[in-house]
């Protein structure tokens, strides 16, 4: 059976091939030419492929570099930042927490003064 198969693959290719150079429109010298052609132009278009590729690797790389140095850049501020934040707030909030010490210390004292005395 694959002998059979075989033969018959054989002979459609034969066939097909002499029926296309029977029935082809432009002679072989202008089917080379047309092939050439052909395959100049896909081949400048693999170039182009290929070199618009490249650069597009380049640029995310460099989209990727540059992400990472200016997250680390604002980390960094955003550190320092806080710890300003934190130093020019902790003065105030001591105040605050001594005053509310001394608020919930007045508020008792007033408590007693005002609870009858038993």
């Amino acid at each position: 059976m694959a002998n059979n198969f075989l033969k018959g693959l054989i002979f459609g290719s034969l066939a097909g091939g002499i029926y296309t150079l029977l029935k082809t429109p432009r002679s072989g010298e202008e089917n080379r030419e047309f092939l050439l052609d052909y395959l100049d132009d896909t081949t400048l278009l693999v170039d182009d492929v290929t070199k618009s590729l490249n650069d597009l690797k380049g640029a995310i790389s460099t989209l990727s570099n540059e992400g990472k140095t200016l997250t680390n850049e604002f980390t960094q501020e955003v550190t320092v930042s806080i710890e300003e934040f934190t130093n020019q707030t902790e003065p105030r909030m001591r105040r605050i927490q001594e005053q509310t010490e001394k608020l919930s210390k007045d508020i008792t004292e007033l408590d007693k003064q005002i609870s009858p005395t038993e």
